[in-house]
């Protein structure tokens, strides 16, 4: 017998522990978040009285978009299709919504192909121990710790290149991690950071040229060199990726962007890096 329940707030480890059995890099504070947020939802699929799976959802303005994480089934119970059932779930939950997407790996995609999912874009997740960008820093473009005040200007900047508005998701960053949140002078830019135990995640990096996304890219890679660094980047960025490259960075994981309904809100060329796979 499967049945679904919404995760609780003090179950965000066993989430976050679902999340590390699969090489994904999810903290608590993360999936805590996933279940006290009130656009947020997360839940166990549940078999036989023990957790066989999860998955989280998160939603923007009033019937816009439902994006899709967290979709975790335990090696014990895979091909079970456990996780089409959950998705099923959230798509009944949410029928009236516009659109529906998910980050997911190709092999992965074939379950949500079936289930209507296409891809629209491919995405590439890079990392790197100890990249040298082996440039002198552009005088024009100075980097510096973002300051708190200016959250509300990276929002509304985010809201133009995701296309709906994260402020829980970017204040709850910075309030986790203000040591790796960089701002170019100006306004021209801005990145974030997460951590966990696999990696140093270089997290919505977002600026008005290549220029500007090298200088806080290189900036946040210094900052530190206590873990691997990860980032995800749309493939239409090909210009960033090659600067990655020859900084160090390696391709490691192929991703695609799907998505069911209308199509939703393309990404600008101002994005250069996105939030994570996991919450978009």
């Amino acid at each position: 017998m499967m049945e679904f329940r919404e995760i609780q707030p003090a179950e965000a480890p066993l989430l976050s522990a679902l999340s590390d059995a699969v090489g994904w890099n999810n903290a608590p504070a993360e999936c805590r978040l996933l279940t006290e947020t009130p656009s947020m939802r997360a839940i166990f699929a549940v078999v036989d009285g023990e957790i066989a799976g999860s998955a989280g959802m998160v939603t923007y303005e009033p019937e816009l978009l439902v994006f899709i994480n967290l979709v975790i089934v335990k090696s014990e119970f895979r091909h079970r299709g456990i996780a089409t059932r959950m998705i099923e779930h959230i798509l009944d939950r949410y029928r009236g919504f516009r659109t529906f997407k998910l980050h997911a790996t190709p092999e992965g995609g074939k379950v949500y192909e079936k289930l209507g999912f296409a891809t629209r874009r491919t995405i590439s997740f890079f990392t790197a121990d100890r990249p040298d960008f082996g440039m002198a820093p552009d005088p024009a473009v100075a980097i510096r710790p973002l300051r708190r005040e200016e959250l509300p200007e990276c929002v509304a900047r985010d809201r133009n290149c995701f296309g709906a508005e994260r402020r829980a998701l970017l204040e709850f960053n910075y309030r986790e991690h203000p040591e790796l949140a960089l701002a170019a002078e100006g306004g021209r830019g801005f990145i974030l950071g997460r951590r966990w135990k696999k990696y140093r995640h270089l997290s919505c990096l977002e600026a008005d040229g290549l220029a500007t996304a090298t200088a806080l890219t290189a900036r946040a890679a210094a900052l530190d060199a206590s873990q691997t660094l990860s980032i995800i980047t749309y493939d239409s960025q090909c210009e960033f990726q090659q600067v990655l490259r020859q900084a160090g960075f390696a391709k490691v994981r192929d991703m695609i962007d799907m998505e069911l309904g209308e199509p939703g809100f393309p990404p600008p060329a101002g994005y250069f890096a996105i939030y994570g796979g996991d919450m978009g």
